[in-house]
């Protein structure tokens, strides 16, 4: 919707759209998106040295070298404890899908 003389404007639908993808984390790649089930998995891993890592713009968990070390292990138990709740592993995705976003991934 454009207004005389201004740049355009969004009309509500267009507004709910929007905000409706940027919740559902729609600025992220699919496999980029830290998830609560991907936190559960490492702090479930039997790898001491076990980290997320972002590599070719994908999240995953490994022991291996290489990609971006987004957290480890140890520092998520550090951070929840051996046994956290959904509202902690949810608010430590957010966390670290926005240090994700600021990084330019």
């Amino acid at each position: 919707m454009y207004l005389s003389g201004q740049a355009p404007v969004m009309g509500t639908d267009e507004q709910a759209q929007t905000s409706k993808s940027e919740q559902a984390g729609g600025s992220h790649a699919p496999g980029s998106e830290i998830t609560v089930e991907m936190l559960r998995e490492l702090l479930a891993s039997e790898a001491a040295d076990a980290r997320l890592v972002l590599e070719a713009g994908r999240v995953r968990i490994t022991s291996d070298s290489g990609g971006l070390v987004l957290i480890s292990r140890e520092e998520l138990l550090d951070r929840v404890g051996t046994d956290p709740n959904a509202t902690e592993l949810t608010e430590q995705a957010g966390l670290l899908n926005t240090e994700v976003r600021l990084r330019g991934a």
